[in-house]
């Protein structure tokens, strides 16, 4: 292996060799070739990004979700807080909340058909479903936008990741309420 030194060296001789103006001009040109490919392959890399993490978000927040017995659903950590089910509700309707400025309209987040454990889970895959399939068909424009939402104003990607940030906190929540339980959480997922 040739030590950091030797091979930082070995990279920079053509550069070390060139005249002083010359060796501006060429890291202009590098610099310029960089910045101008960038945006192309960053764009791309987002999109593709967020919805692989929004859709391991999905997986383990349904990992999550399943591990607490029917019979505990109702069960809250202390009484002003939401229920198990409720956080896990509250996580799926957020995805709405979060993609709603994209498409200009008012969030009306749905509600599953009960509190109960079966009808919890189906919500949560439609709802992460639904926010994955509205995701894959965002813009580059439509991602560097800047919008306003309930969470101020901010870039389409900025929503995104707070998107994704907001179902981590409510999932972290639940899984207190699974140890709470004496359950042990699904191991994480990134």
């Amino acid at each position: 292996m040739i030590p950091n030194a030797i091979w930082w060296d070995t990279l920079l001789m053509p550069f070390k060799q060139r005249r002083p103006f010359e060796q501006r001009r060429f890291a202009s040109l590098v610099l310029i070739l960089t910045a101008a490919t960038m945006p192309a392959l960053a764009q791309g890399d987002v999109k593709a990004i967020i919805l692989k993490h929004l859709k391991t978000s999905r997986d383990f927040s349904l990992k999550v979700a399943g591990q607490m017995p029917e019979s505990t659903y109702d069960f809250k950590l202390t009484p002003p807080q939401m229920s198990f089910a409720g956080q896990m509700v509250h996580l799926s309707q957020s995805l709405t909340v979060f993609l709603s400025p994209f498409s200009g309209q008012e969030p009306k987040p749905a509600k599953p058909a009960s509190m109960n454990k079966k009808d919890v889970l189906a919500f949560m895959t439609k709802s992460f479903d639904d926010a994955i399939s509205q995701v894959s068909k965002l813009t580059p424009e439509q991602m560097s936008m800047t919008y306003h939402s309930e969470e101020g104003t901010m870039t389409g990607l900025e929503l995104l990741m707070a998107m994704l940030d907001h179902n981590t906190h409510h999932r972290a929540s639940a899984e207190m309420y699974l140890r709470a339980k004496g359950i042990t959480p699904a191991e994480y997922q990134f």
